[in-house]
């Protein structure tokens, strides 16, 4: 039984899955499986994946049946397949250091986190790095509990929290947790319940993971569907502090998914088939998860802007600005 499985959904990776698996290959810490996952990819990846497992008796191919838009069915059917203790994703355009693994295991080993984050690094498609800001790096070995990474989620460091690549995650966090069939941005929909099952997060100061920024990635091409799966995401996450009580972090999820949906409203082109209907059950679920912040509160102010927000976004807006000059 190797000690990690490392999951690599492919689909139209063809220029760049060579270096993803040779990065992957490199690593210092030898016992671990690579599941190469073909997303039903309509290029010659499926023939690449099954050429490395020919090469290495690490790798395994997978060739699940498509379920939908996105990396999602893939992701799945890599957690159905994965043998190892602890788990960790990268996608099929992305590298990492060679010394990933190592210092990931490391660090859970010597502070019992059931999951270890390090920091990325962008690179663009000329080979030239981009660190991150400083104050969006971690700087300094931190060991959070889940109060606590609720509190680092509000500050400059929430884009190493979000994803699903540069972090090693036990296995057992996803015993009941699967990724959401056809949405963007699914890994940022099930952090609350990968962080519900966590006692401690290791943060390292360590750059062990290079994100490939270029045109064409499913994020730069589905602005709509990316814009809709953040604020879902905003509203899960919103229902999960509603139910451990924090009701503070939930009307701060649930304001941010309302401005974000009304500030962003001419972006969704919602004269395009289902963008309409997509976008009233997103508001509508806004809605209702807001007035059960109010009615679990019990505060008039809240009910009264639940009442704004049923009465549409431009009056939450508005009234909660007039609020804001109070």
């Amino acid at each position: 039984m190797p000690t990690v499985s490392i999951l690599v959904p492919v689909y139209k990776a063809e220029k760049t899955l060579d270096a993803c698996v040779e990065s992957i290959l490199a690593q210092s810490y030898a016992d671990f499986e690579l599941l190469l996952i073909d997303d039903a990819s309509p290029d010659h990846c499926p023939e690449m994946c099954d050429a490395w497992a020919e090469k290495d008796p690490r790798i395994r191919a997978l060739h699940p049946a498509k379920t939908g838009p996105g990396p999602s069915g893939a992701r799945n059917a890599g957690l159905d397949a994965a043998k190892g203790q602890w788990l960790t994703m990268v996608d099929s355009d992305d590298t990492v250091a060679p010394d990933l693994l190592e210092k990931l295991l490391a660090g859970a080993e010597r502070s019992g986190a059931e999951l270890v984050l390090c920091n990325c690094c962008p690179v663009t498609e000329d080979g030239a790095e981009h660190p991150l800001p400083a104050d969006e790096q971690f700087a300094k070995e931190t060991v959070l509990d889940v109060n606590a990474f609720w509190d680092a989620f509000n500050t400059p460091w929430i884009n190493q929290f979000t994803g699903t690549a540069h972090r090693l995650y036990a296995a057992k966090l996803f015993d009941g947790v699967r990724y959401p069939l056809g949405m963007l941005h699914e890994d940022y929909y099930v952090l609350p319940d990968l962080i519900a099952r966590c006692t401690k997060i290791l943060c390292l100061p360590f750059t062990g993971y290079y994100v490939l920024r270029h045109a064409g990635s499913i994020t730069d091409g589905a602005k709509h569907e990316v814009r809709l799966a953040m604020t879902k995401g905003d509203i899960h996450r919103a229902e999960y502090f509603l139910q451990n009580g924090w009701y503070d972090r939930a009307e701060g999820a649930l304001t941010d998914a309302a401005l974000f949906l009304y500030k962003n409203k001419r972006g969704y082109d919602l004269t395009r088939p289902g963008h309409k209907a997509e976008f009233a059950a997103v508001k509508r679920e806004l809605c209702r998860v807001y007035s059960a912040l109010a009615a679990q509160k019990g505060a008039a102010s809240l009910k009264l802007r639940a009442a704004a927000l049923r009465m549409g976004l431009p009056v939450f807006y508005a009234y909660t600005k007039m609020l804001s000059r109070r």
